[in-house]
């Protein structure tokens, strides 16, 4: 049996949504006891934590805020942080899809560098 063109959209997009979900080489914030580590995760085994690939910052590193944006793709625009202007300077949104993470920096000792207080992650409703 032949399948039009429009039968085939719903089926091409739903193959295209079916990939699994994976971590491995994936730029992520990764807590586990130590402080927040960030850096590429490296392929998860047997139900352990999970690791980062060698060469990632160390965990609670002190990074240059470019950082965080070219690890983690663009800010996304969010709800006010409902405080005097200013004070989420050092708060940054990320959106992807239907998720969305909040993460709160801290200034480092040096001025130019911050690693990461706290992490909040949301996911839509279907």
């Amino acid at each position: 049996m032949l399948l039009s063109r429009m039968s085939l959209l719903p089926l091409l997009a739903l193959a295209a949504c079916a990939s699994p979900a994976r971590l491995t080489g994936r730029h992520v914030f990764l807590v586990s006891g130590a402080p927040v580590a960030i850096g590429q995760a490296d392929q998860p085994e047997n139900g352990g934590p999970l690791h980062l690939i060698p060469g990632s910052p160390a965990p609670g590193a002190c990074l240059p805020a470019a950082d965080y944006d070219r690890m983690f793709g663009e800010t996304c625009t969010h709800e006010s942080e409902g405080a005097a202007p200013g004070s989420d300077a050092n708060v940054r949104w990320y959106c992807h899809g239907r998720v969305t993470v909040r993460v709160r920096l801290e200034a480092c000792e040096r001025r130019d560098r911050l690693r990461v207080a706290e992490i909040a992650v949301s996911t839509l409703d279907p």
